[in-house]
């Protein structure tokens, strides 16, 4: 599993459904992908996003030219309503753990 975190401000005047018109991709990834958006308490207008992409780190250089073209016309529309800046980072997953209940049990 790869997770990419990406955290974005948004321009002046403009809010999360701004964002998100930009953001939606034009068709799937053609893998298993489920991301996460929130809106920071403390700024409306910061927006991080956390995907969740079930795919083998040796496959990502094949996957990103596949993805490329769409991926490359989707940053220019997020850019639009974006201010330059933000971060980005992408992760091999090594946990899942659940603490609803509280800390895993060791073993």
């Amino acid at each position: 599993m790869i997770i990419s975190v990406l955290v974005r401000r948004l321009q002046e005047g403009l809010e999360y459904p701004d964002f998100r018109a930009a953001w939606m991709p034009d068709k799937g990834f053609g893998v298993p992908t489920r991301v996460v958006s929130g809106v920071s308490l403390d700024n409306p207008r910061e927006i991080v996003t956390v995907g969740f992409s079930e795919i083998d780190p040796a496959e990502v250089p094949d996957f990103l030219a596949r993805v490329g073209p769409q991926e490359q016309l989707r940053a220019e529309r997020i850019r639009e309503v974006t201010v330059p800046g933000g971060s980005r980072g992408f992760y091999l997953q090594v946990a899942d753990d659940d603490l609803s209940d509280g800390p895993p049990a060791s073993g």
